[in-house]
């Protein structure tokens, strides 16, 4: 489970564990890497849910079991950051104080600065879709039949400007890798040190180096994981949710990043 990136540079020294695609999981095998790599911050990318509408009107993260129990353990290990990613699509502002009361910090288009880092959360743009279909209608979670195609959707990018000139070591956790340089609002062009990504559960079929398939970029995707352009990192995720398409030879991780060479 355990992946580590090393010798990132940055001014600082520390360890980030990078979770992505948690999905409701059992979240004990996370937890026992965390207690055993202790990371200075973890980073939570998205994809924390499983993107279903619950029974009733239970809020979503008290309807997956497994979801507050898990951001609740990672608090309670290092400082943790959480932005939103595509299965968080109706996720609402009840949602939202329930997962902050867990003690993580929840970057929902917004940034804080800690530790001489500046970290940011990019939200997935189906998310920010769905809250312009959510007004004016009384239901938490208002019914809707199918998204707009994710290829014609734009994430609210415009407080990244801001973002990339604030002083300090820029950390952006962007849940959808192909953000970087496939589709707006091309990150790679930014002032940006280092972003985390998740998304694309390895390529799902992993063969010779290369992934066969990810979702939001389709056959022979470009960014999978491990490092690229020296400045996106993209973890191979911890489920799978791109049926029919199986994982194989694509084993779950938690990606270890090691800025300045890690703790001394």
């Amino acid at each position: 489970m355990k992946e580590t990136v090393n010798n990132i540079p940055a001014p600082v020294s520390l360890t980030i564990a990078l979770i992505a695609d948690f999905h409701n999981a059992d979240p004990q095998p996370v937890i026992q890497s965390l207690n055993r790599n202790h990371p200075d911050i973890i980073a939570v990318v998205g994809d924390f849910l499983v993107g279903y509408r619950p029974e009733a009107d239970n809020l979503i993260v008290e309807s997956q079991e497994n979801v507050l129990p898990f951001l609740t353990a990672c608090a309670s290990i290092a400082p943790t950051y959480v932005s939103l990613g595509n299965h968080e699509w109706m996720i609402s502002d009840e949602d939202i104080e329930k997962v902050q009361e867990t003690g993580v910090v929840m970057l929902d288009n917004s940034w804080v600065e800690e530790r001489g880092l500046v970290i940011g959360g990019l939200t997935s743009a189906i998310i920010s879709n769905y809250r312009e279909f959510r007004q004016g209608k009384k239901e938490r979670y208002p019914y809707r039949s199918r998204h707009s195609h994710p290829a014609f959707l734009m994430p609210d990018a415009s407080w990244l400007t801001e973002f990339e000139q604030q002083e300090g070591y820029k950390i952006l956790l962007c849940h959808h890798p192909e953000y970087w340089s496939l589709r707006e609002p091309f990150i790679i062009n930014r002032n940006i040190d280092l972003v985390l990504s998740g998304h694309a559960h390895g390529g799902q079929v992993h063969l010779f180096g290369h992934g066969l398939y990810a979702p939001g970029q389709g056959l022979f995707p470009k960014f999978t994981s491990g490092v690229y352009d020296r400045r996106l990192i993209v973890s191979r995720g911890l489920a799978n949710t791109a049926h029919p398409v199986p994982r194989i030879f694509n084993p779950t991780e938690v990606v270890y990043i090691e800025l300045g060479g890690g703790r001394k």
